[in-house]
């Protein structure tokens, strides 16, 4: 009797969120802690989460092994149903991405500057916000995948300001051929499209990493805690290539970026973005240490947002549209019919936040004057392009002059050569 309740208990299992891992060694170290408590103990960590099976372990034992180990957890943390955990997770992304959702529209519709649209227009200083944050968020995930390090460097002015200087300079000469890829495969426009897509979709499972629901193992690279000087600008530039998830992310966004110069100024600015933190680590680690898991979460789910952001571009460029409501058509402009009804004119501004929508009639060539101002014209809206009407030009101060024959009715995408400024063009029919 006695070895069959020894038996059911043995197949006790507890799923266990822990707070602080960033790698496998972070998982090692977890394990052989738990491991001192019960050396029978069978334990996976994937993710964020531990699956302990164990015939002696109880709750208080294995936050005491997690607490041990230099790590986080709470008794509400553990759950003997995965389901249950990954349900309160799910709901912890959706609250924290509905909030980012709400600062996104109110920010677009108060300064006209849209958060999860951060590739780096460096004509427009707005736009650059977004890669600084980012990065900021991101270096309170550096000071626990690499924490030993910047420890050892803070303690000293100039070994601090070397090391984040050759950290910030790789990631800027990665960015820069990240973009170069991205521009060879931008040549064709399909091509850049399905690129948009797989990088989208690659940075959606990212951030589902970092949340725990998905995994994705990354090696560490080792680095010293103590370092001579003479390494530290060495030991900087081999931190831009550490197998560090946020890193990866905007590498890949670096790639859409389709340029080498934006790859390189959207990788500068993320590392300029995580210098406070980085910098000021030895003196403020006890604080942001205690607030680095907040600031996790909503990096993770900044991630996922911008990945489902690239995903829409992407779908856009494959032809992929939604129609137009008639209550949105009541405010679009409509082109004016000559004399003759031999052609249409319709005449828009450009802005920073793009072109217009507007309505033109099936059947009649359409004549699309875009007026252009040299401050409004940007790196990104500089080029506009349909597929479906056949258009690419390349956008100068003053008019610019479009011609095209909309043949079917339906609503159709015209956008930057990027795809993140979208407008729509309707075509009606009497």
């Amino acid at each position: 009797m006695e070895s069959v309740i020894q038996k059911q208990s043995m197949n006790k299992t507890y799923y266990v969120k822990i707070e602080g891992i960033f790698c496998d060694h972070c998982r090692i170290t977890i394990s052989s802690f738990i491991k001192k408590a019960d050396t029978d103990a069978l334990i996976k960590i994937s993710g964020s989460i531990a699956k302990i099976q164990s015939a002696k372990l109880l709750e208080p034992d294995i936050i005491d092994a997690v607490k041990q180990a230099g790590y986080t957890t709470k008794q509400q943390w553990i759950c003997t149903s995965f389901n249950k955990w990954k349900l309160l997770q799910i709901l912890q992304l959706l609250v924290i991405a509905l909030f980012i959702l709400i600062i996104h529209f109110i920010l677009k519709a108060i300064l006209g500057y849209d958060i999860l649209n951060v590739i780096p227009v460096i004509d427009s200083k707005a736009s650059l916000i977004g890669l600084l944050a980012a990065g900021f968020l991101t270096s309170f995930h550096c000071i626990g995948m690499c924490g030993a390090i910047n420890l050892a460097v803070s303690k000293n002015n100039q070994k601090a300001i070397t090391y984040n200087s050759g950290r910030v300079l790789c990631y800027t000469v990665v960015g820069f051929f990240a973009g170069l890829v991205g521009k060879t495969i931008s040549i064709n426009q399909s091509a850049l499209s399905v690129l948009v897509v797989c990088l989208s979709l690659f940075m959606i499972m990212l951030g589902l990493s970092m949340t725990g629901l998905f995994s994705i193992t990354l090696k560490p690279l080792s680095h010293p805690s103590k370092l001579k000087s003479s390494s530290v600008l060495v030991a900087g530039i081999l931190n831009g290539f550490m197998p560090c998830t946020p890193l990866i992310t905007m590498q890949v966004y670096a790639v859409s970026t389709a340029s080498p110069v934006k790859g390189a100024v959207s990788m500068l600015l993320f590392g300029f973005g995580t210098l406070p933190m980085m910098l000021g680590f030895g003196l403020f680690q006890n604080f942001f240490v205690s607030k680095k898991q907040i600031f996790q979460k909503v990096l993770a789910t900044f991630i996922l947002l911008l990945g489902l952001s690239m995903a829409l571009r992407g779908l856009t460029g494959l032809g992929f549209t939604v129609n137009a409501s008639k209550r949105s058509l009541q405010n679009w402009k409509v082109a004016e019919l000559s004399a003759d009804r031999t052609m249409q004119t319709i005449e828009i501004p450009l802005s920073y936040d793009g072109y217009e929508n507007f309505a033109v009639k099936k059947g009649t060539p359409v004549r699309l004057i875009i007026n252009a101002e040299e401050d409004y014209i940007t790196g990104c809206n500089n080029r506009i392009i349909s597929k479906d009407f056949g258009f690419d030009k390349t956008l100068i101060p003053g008019q610019n002059e479009i011609t095209f024959l909309p043949e079917k009715k339906g609503t159709y995408i015209y956008s930057c050569w990027m795809y993140m400024l979208k407008n729509k063009i309707y075509v009606y029919e009497d």
